[in-house]
């Protein structure tokens, strides 16, 4: 089928240069079916009849190279972007459900592994590695320089244009050989608003067990992704809808907790509209404090911070700080299982660290300088403005003429204030000597690890304050 869609230039160049050395090779899966929905795709996948070596010699060793164990494929880059680039897969074989390494062992001993996929690097045609994908909407193949747009399945457009998540072939198998599909489904469920196909939300309901048997490294990565998205609140949203949470974010989707989750869902959504809104962009660390956040407040203070914020003549004043290592304990617990990214993970705790600051008795114009201050404003008002918690014109008041005497804070990025009090002040310093300046001990209420120093990159937020 003869189309033609706008692709960035540089995943032209990639698939033109495996198709000169002789290989057909195809822009495959959701960037596709993003194309069809006319959104821009945030990233492209390329899949090709080259093997990894060979994809290795068309681009050099100084370009691509080869990743993955259970699913090789190569790292491709072109300009200042990376491109993932696999070979085309075919029906797993029986070597296919032999685990490689000791970790694999040990699930593949449990009966209900029996299906589980540990090795998928049997090699096929195009047309075997469109079968053997997960869903209909992800199996379109797409080639830019013929403008070609191919759809193997046969219902792959037809389900996109009807919003439907269809798996491929037997369902139930689909999810036995890869639970990580059903986190997939799911994710397009809550970011685009489809709806499983009947049999694929039967047979997804009846394996949620089995995505205990998936490793904690790729749920990791799984979660990573979904914090960087626009939508996280919506995919987590669907997460809980169809039960799965309770085996992805267990302590989060506890029962006797559910009040807490519905709080944490509603910052979540706050947060990605106003992502859409264009008050910023996207902010994984924002995402995790958001989520983080009324289980912290339980656990650390009893929710008392939000009790102040909503009657501020209180007797006793609120935390002027919660202690980072307590927060950070916090977030071990309510992201468990999982492994927390410890570069999110870091930037999250600072910004619930200034949260009680923010109505506490500090010098406002101290606290504006504290490394991590936007990203903890922006959380205030995330919510400010999901009523999560109850602020007087006053107090919004107070904070909007501190950051315009300081010179309009609200339009810098983060990174313009990195508590500037506490810095050796020098105008002329040698990278190769940065290390020999001495910084003064930072006060209990702004301490920040020495693995945290690294963690925050506010460039990417404007307070709409």
């Amino acid at each position: 089928m003869l189309h033609q869609f706008e692709v960035e230039e540089n995943v032209y160049s990639v698939v033109a240069d495996l198709q000169e050395a002789g290989y057909e090779t195809y822009i495959v899966g959701g960037a596709i079916r993003d194309l069809l929905q006319n959104r821009v795709p945030k990233d492209y996948d390329i899949s090709t009849a080259a093997t990894p070596e060979e994809i290795r010699e068309v681009f050099g060793r100084r370009r691509a190279r080869i990743i993955g164990r259970r699913f090789q494929l190569v790292h491709v880059r072109c300009g200042k972007e990376l491109f993932e680039v696999s070979t085309f897969r075919r029906a797993p074989s029986e070597n296919s459900h032999e685990p490689q390494t000791p970790g694999a062992q040990k699930i593949a001993a449990l009966e209900e592994a029996g299906n589980m996929i540990f090795n998928d690097n049997d090699f096929g045609t195009s047309e075997e590695d469109a079968w053997r994908r997960d869903f209909t909407v992800n199996a379109l193949f797409y080639d830019p320089v013929a403008d070609e747009l191919i759809d193997y399945t046969g219902r792959g457009i037809a389900d996109i244009e009807a919003g439907l998540v269809r798996a491929i072939g037997d369902a139930k198998l689909r999810f036995e050989e890869d639970p990580v599909r059903m986190l997939r489904a799911l994710k397009l469920v809550g970011q685009y608003g489809f709806k499983l196909e009947r049999k694929t939300e039967t047979a997804l309901i009846s394996t949620l067990p089995h995505l205990n048997l998936a490793s904690v490294s790729r749920l990791s990565l799984e979660l990573e992704k979904i914090f960087s998205s626009n939508y996280t609140g919506s995919i987590l949203q669907a997460f809980a809808d169809y039960g799965l949470l309770e085996y992805f974010l267990p302590y989060v989707a506890r029962k006797s907790e559910r009040n807490l989750l519905n709080k944490a869902l509603q910052l979540l959504k706050m947060r990605d509209q106003r992502i859409a809104a264009g008050y910023y962009r996207n902010s994984a660390s924002l995402a995790m404090a958001a989520l983080a956040l009324p289980f912290v407040d339980m656990m650390i203070d009893g929710n008392y911070r939000c009790q102040y914020a909503k009657n501020q003549s209180a007797e006793n004043p609120p935390p002027e700080s919660w202690d980072e290592e307590n927060i950070r304990q916090a977030l071990l617990t309510i992201y468990s299982p999982l492994a927390v990214i410890k570069r999110l993970s870091c930037s999250a705790c600072r910004m619930l660290a200034i949260q009680p600051m923010l109505f506490g008795r500090f010098n406002p114009r101290r606290v504006v300088k504290l490394r991590g201050f936007a990203h903890a404003m922006e959380l205030l008002k995330i919510q400010y403005e999901s009523n999560y918690i109850e602020c007087d014109n006053e107090f919004i008041a107070k904070w909007r003429s501190t950051i315009a005497s300081l010179g309009g804070v609200n339009n810098q990025p983060e990174s313009a204030y990195p508590m500037q009090e506490y810095e050796k002040p020098s105008r002329k310093r040698r990278r190769r000597n940065r290390r020999r300046h001495k910084r003064q001990d930072l006060p209990p209420t702004a301490e920040v690890s020495s693995n945290c120093q690294s963690a925050v990159s506010g460039g990417d937020l404007q307070l709409g304050f």
